[in-house]
């Protein structure tokens, strides 16, 4: 839903609940959140991962959020309407449909990510929130290095061992691609030198680390991240660009680079199976549009492989898996957060130098993995979009509503009152 089509009086109540410091997330939820976050990626391998307690916690910190919001809970919450609908009705397609148990891996995944939505959709109300989040992104990050090694079955690629959540080299590359992205359009952005070569040496590294996963799609959908950038930087002048290009020329010089280049060209033309199991997916999705065949099931059969492949592709994955209800939801919030994305470009706001190409980094992303769009750093991108535009159609219809009341005032006929004699 969008801010855009609601009321004056629900947009004045919008606005005056993201502005009100009484209605605001403390500082606490936002730390609560990162300890969830640094749990659920790093917990197996620190040994204090137990049974369901991160979602327990999960499910608290959403409860608090709501409990606190109160009766605006549902206005603030509204730009996560159309992806909580998406999870519930994938939910209730397997167990209703496929009699699927809710323990089931495959459906029990959406249950943190619907609870996410709503831990994230308020945070981000807290201003520089995706800014932080950044940081503590790349801090988690930094504590996986040390189980860095060759993945199994892999030969050459570069993954993680110890049961880390993101341990696929191709989600750890998206994870470190977010960083070099945010990172390389901090060093762009700011006007502080030391925050510049510190920003620069971080995004230096995190693409050393997707360089090494030899992970195409991350490295690509960074690439045009930081094209869209530039387009902004370059009107202010080359200071920033040169700034960047030397940290990043001094690591080639250094030979950084050098293993995971002849790691590229060796794999550059090798098919991952991705554009062989996209049709055959599609095709089988027309043949049960109302319900998929079901999330147990999706992996499609490729004759030139000679194996099942999961779709590798976030829509695919949800209709082949669902059907066609959820599809819908899920295209309809990825193109209402676009819409808003290119609204706050427009509009100049704050962050949309960050949000603009972050946004267009997760699309991308979710066009070539299975369930990138519940990672943490795709959620705060998302939220953070959402939050930031329905916040800006919020105050605008408010705005709006303000004017058209006191044209109607101006323009009412004058009444005239007499006094009888």
């Amino acid at each position: 839903m969008n801010a855009r089509g609601a009321s004056p009086a629900l947009s004045q109540t919008v606005v005056r609940a993201a502005s009100n410091p009484s209605y605001l997330p403390p500082r606490l939820f936002e730390y609560w959140y990162y300890g969830q976050m640094f749990y659920a990626v790093m917990g197996a391998v620190v040994g204090v991962a137990v049974g369901l307690i991160g979602a327990a916690m999960l499910a608290i910190l959403a409860a608090c959020c709501v409990l606190r919001l109160g009766r605006r809970s549902l206005a603030i919450l509204m730009p996560v309407a159309l992806p909580i609908a998406c999870g519930v009705s994938f939910i209730a397609v397997q167990v209703l449909v496929f009699g699927q148990s809710i323990t089931a891996p495959d459906v029990r995944q959406y249950f943190p990510w619907i609870l996410g939505l709503v831990i994230i959709q308020y945070l981000a109300f807290r201003r520089s929130f995706l800014h932080r989040f950044a940081v503590v992104t790349f801090l988690v990050g930094l504590c996986m290095l040390p189980f860095l090694g060759v993945y199994r079955g892999t030969g050459t690629r570069v993954g993680l061992k110890g049961g880390i959540s993101v341990a696929n080299p191709n989600d750890l590359s998206a994870w470190f691609g977010f960083c070099w992205l945010y990172f390389t359009i901090l060093s762009l952005e700011t006007r502080r030198m030391s925050v510049r070569l510190m920003s620069s040496l971080a995004a230096v590294g995190s693409m050393l680390v997707v360089l090494v996963t030899v992970s195409r799609g991350p490295l690509f959908a960074g690439a045009v991240g930081i094209l869209v950038a530039l387009r902004r930087v370059l009107k202010r002048g080359f200071v920033p660009v040169v700034s960047l290009a030397a940290v990043a020329w001094i690591a080639y010089g250094l030979g950084l680079f050098d293993q995971a280049a002849s790691l590229y060209a060796s794999r550059g033309l090798e098919e991952t199976g991705r554009f062989l199991v996209w049709p055959l997916a599609i095709d089988r999705f027309l043949k049960a549009p109302l319900t998929g065949v079901g999330a147990s099931n999706v992996a499609t059969w490729v004759p030139g492989q000679n194996i099942a492949i999961t779709p590798h592709n976030s829509f695919i994955l949800i209709g082949l898996g669902s059907g066609i209800l959820p599809l819908l939801c899920f295209i309809a919030y990825w193109g209402r957060l676009g819409v808003d994305a290119f609204r706050l470009s427009a509009h100049s706001h704050e962050d949309a130098a960050f949000l603009v190409p972050l946004f267009l980094y997760v699309f991308l992303i979710a066009l070539e993995l299975n369930g990138p769009f519940m990672f943490p750093w795709a959620m705060a991108t998302l939220g953070s979009v959402g939050s930031a535009g329905f916040l800006l159609n919020a105050r605008l219809a408010a705005q709006r509503g303000g004017l058209h009341s006191r044209l109607r005032q101006r323009n009412a006929p004058m009444v005239v009152v007499t006094r009888k004699t």
